[in-house]
């Protein structure tokens, strides 16, 4: 073999005994180190032994690690330089593993010689060294190359393992969860710290003196023993929850225990039996504290809708009372407005019993006269005794009409609202009002305003308005000269009309305006002072407003307003 013959030379052999000697010396070197500081590493001792101008080394990454690329050279290069030789060597020696390739030299002149080692992570892993040299790379350089190639891949390998033993073992023993493993025969090897503080253990050495089964509360231990072991050793896993105990205060803790085998990869059998058990206290406490508040709740509701059916029991009994009131106070005002009407009926009785009188009288007359006129038996006088009696029946009517206008008047009455005709209305109160007081009396004008014809109203109690406030403007003119009373009514806009009673009296004193609506307060001597008092409840029950104010040429005005039917 040449390159052995090669080496039979002292000064090569020694030369190769020791690059062999340094290789062996690094993987007690890279223990502690990364697989980017291994490749770096290796790099620097190629360079040296094989004398070579560039070492590119790539190593995959573990897990989220990025790749590892790392290139020495035998001269000093600029960054964006180091970035284009890499390109170079990479697709230089991308499916040549092992073989010489020659590129041009990247670093310099002249053309550069290449070859590759691959690393045990398969796709592009490996090293590759370059040198101008044209006897490169001796059969030794392709031995050292090799030899760093499996060293480096090994001591990755095994930081790689490491890492992911560091990280398992750190997950272990940064857990809250009971973690620990055991030999078939139910002896602990490792408990996790956790354990420890859950079951009052001092560590994992104490754990290993005991039985699995030690760590479970007494009654839980025939169970364990007879049906959870049995069942882990026959399906493998078995998760259910058990009681352990705490070894210094002997409180059973429930754990949700999730119990499995361990196999050995290489035989399938298995090895060891494990647990990643969790203490289920928490749970339970939020589940007591969730039943009590439950519970809690549900006798609040029970208390707070107890509370509310008596509340509303209240509040439908003062319902009821209210509605009961309200009717009274229904029933008082039509009983005060009655009354009221009775007292303007009795003041009115003497003129009435007068007024009545004419047409009694004239009745009588016109029935003896007629009687007379048929004993007689004159026939040429038949059309004269026909038109007596005529005149006879229309003073019988009128006496009727009289009285009819009285009877309505003093009656109780309807008390739903309809529309009703308001100068007809006002009509019939004013001749009510007018009754007896003779050729002499006061002057009455009325004056309506078409738009305002209608109105929604009781009848009988809007007419003891009309009645009250005219009968009160002829006391107020009883000893003026100039007796004149003005009832208008107008349209004030789209929502309501106006009825406006004027007087040309005496008018009223400042100290009785303000108390002129109030019960009680009055200016006459026979008076009650309830009328004003009732006028304005009515007008007011009809949605409406009355009020006063000074006549500018003597004498009272009282505007009353209503509102003016939907229906318009």
């Amino acid at each position: 073999m040449p390159w052995v013959d090669k080496l039979s030379e002292p000064q090569e052999l020694r030369r190769c005994i020791r690059d062999l000697v340094a290789l062996s010396t690094l993987p007690a070197i890279w223990k502690n180190y990364n697989s980017r500081q291994i490749a770096d590493s290796a790099a620097a001792a190629l360079l040296s032994m094989l004398n070579a101008d560039v070492i590119y080394v790539t190593v995959p990454g573990l897990r989220d690690e990025p790749v590892a690329e790392v290139m020495r050279t035998s001269q000093a290069v600029s960054i964006a330089s180091s970035g284009h030789i890499e390109h170079i060597l990479r697709g230089a020696s991308r499916g040549r593993r092992e073989q010489i390739s020659v590129i041009d030299n990247p670093l310099g002149n002249g053309t550069l010689r290449i070859v590759a080692a691959p690393m045990g992570f398969g796709g592009d892993a490996g090293i590759v060294a370059g040198s101008v040299n044209p006897q490169f790379p001796s059969e030794t350089d392709r031995l050292l190359l090799g030899i760093a190639a499996n060293h480096a891949t090994l001591a990755i390998q095994r930081w790689h393992a490491e890492a992911e033993q560091r990280r398992l073992a750190s997950v272990i023993e940064r857990s809250s969860e009971f973690i620990g493993f055991a030999d078939l025969e139910g002896t602990p090897q490792y408990v996790n710290k956790a354990s420890w503080d859950l079951l009052g253990l001092s560590g994992t050495e104490e754990a290993q003196r005991l039985s699995i089964f030690d760590f479970m509360a007494p009654h839980e231990r025939r169970r364990a023993l007879h049906e959870v072991l049995p069942t882990v050793m026959g399906t493998g896993r078995w998760l259910g929850e058990l009681h352990f105990r705490h070894f210094r205060t002997g409180e059973i803790i429930p754990f949700l225990v999730d119990w499995f085998l361990i196999d050995d990869k290489r035989t399938g059998h298995p090895t060891n039996m494990a647990t990643v058990s969790r203490d289920l206290r928490p749970q339970k406490k939020l589940e007591s504290d969730l039943r009590r508040l439950n519970e809690s709740l549900e006798q609040r509701v029970t208390e707070r809708t107890s509370e509310l059916a008596e509340a509303l029991e209240r509040l439908t009994l003062e319902a009821e009372e209210r509605a009961r009131a309200d009717v009274r106070a229904q029933q008082t005002q039509a009983e005060l407005y009655h009354a009221s009407r009775l007292s303007a009926a009795g003041q009115m009785a003497g003129a009435l019993a007068h007024e009545l009188n004419q047409p009694l009288t004239a009745l009588t007359n016109l029935v003896n006269a007629g009687r007379r006129m048929m004993a007689n038996g004159a026939p040429h006088k038949v059309d004269t005794v026909r038109d007596v009696l005529g005149e006879a029946a229309d003073q019988a009517l009128r006496a009727g009409e009289i009285i009819r206008r009285l009877r309505d008047f003093v009656t109780r009455g309807e008390t739903e609202m309809r529309i009703e005709n308001l100068p007809e209305l006002i009509r019939e109160a004013t001749d009510l009002a007018l009754v007896g007081t003779g050729p002499h009396g006061v002057q009455v004008r009325l004056r309506f305003d078409p738009r305002a014809d209608a109105v929604l109203a009781n009848r009988v109690q809007l007419q003891q308005v009309m009645l009250n406030l005219i009968r009160n403007a002829q006391e107020a003119m009883a000893q003026s000269e100039w007796r004149e009373l003005e009832v208008v009514t107008a349209r004030l806009d789209h929502k309501s009309i106006e009825v406006a009673v004027a007087d040309r009296g005496s008018g009223l004193p400042d100290g009785i305006v303000e108390h002129l609506f109030e019960p009680f307060h009055t200016t006459k001597i026979d008076g009650m002072g309830l009328g004003l008092s009732i006028c304005r409840s009515i007008v007011e029950a009809h949605r409406g407003e009355l009020r006063y104010e000074p006549n500018r040429g003597g004498g009272a005005i009282f505007r009353m307003t209503l509102p003016v039917p939907l229906e318009q």
